[in-house]
């Protein structure tokens, strides 16, 4: 519990700040239809936060994603996670 743990944060605004654009998306947009677009959703709201986290731009990660896509090569992804809070070194 963080009242007996040194450097733990006694709330979840951390966690809060995280998820706020997802959630202030899904209340403009009225969430999805289908399955698919809940996977599609959560992927792509999912690769934004990474990509700001680790200070990448998603559209240059999707676009080299894409690009590696139709060469039949893997992308690169060793940068995910590297700089992420929480993120084991």
């Amino acid at each position: 519990m963080f009242p007996h743990e040194e450097g733990v944060e006694p709330t979840n605004n951390f966690a809060e700040r995280m998820i706020r654009y997802a959630v202030l998306w899904r209340k403009r947009s009225l969430g999805t239809q289908s399955e698919k677009g809940n996977r599609w959703v959560e992927r792509i709201l999912s690769l934004r936060q990474t990509c700001r986290l680790n200070g990448k731009s998603s559209f240059e990660v999707l676009c080299g994603a894409m690009s590696c896509y139709f060469k039949a090569q893997s992308p690169d992804l060793s940068w995910i996670g590297a700089n992420a809070r929480g993120a084991n070194p």
